[in-house]
């Protein structure tokens, strides 16, 4: 699918000596692709900084637009595959992000 920009919102800012802030981004692109340098092209404009947490979740083919999408059963409807947390580990010169592997959690419904 590729990188949405307008999947990615800023959710909290957290203060200390240098600061940062989590984001949220949702896609149902591979989490290798999400982390891979330059994925996030717009990752300065939108005001990302390194050291900055982004909260990936995985959905199946589509991201879900409305609430009824997501109040189905578990294992229907656009499904949420995977979970990751991956820190900013770099911004380039041209803006872009580039995030840790982070850690991966995998949904299961036993």
């Amino acid at each position: 699918m590729g990188y949405v920009s307008a999947q990615l919102r800023k959710i909290a800012d957290f203060g200390g000596d240098v600061g940062g802030a989590f984001w949220a981004y949702d896609t149902p692109d591979a989490n290798a692709t999400v982390y891979a340098a330059g994925y996030i092209t717009d990752a300065w404009a939108k005001g990302m900084r390194k050291g900055d947490v982004v909260h990936v979740r995985r959905w199946t083919t589509t991201i879900p637009v409305a609430d009824s999408e997501v109040l189905t059963a578990a294992g229907t409807a656009n499904i949420l595959l995977e979970y990751a947390v991956m820190p900013v580990i770099g911004i380039s010169t041209a803006g872009a992000a580039d995030l840790a592997n982070g850690t991966l959690i995998t949904m299961t419904n036993t």
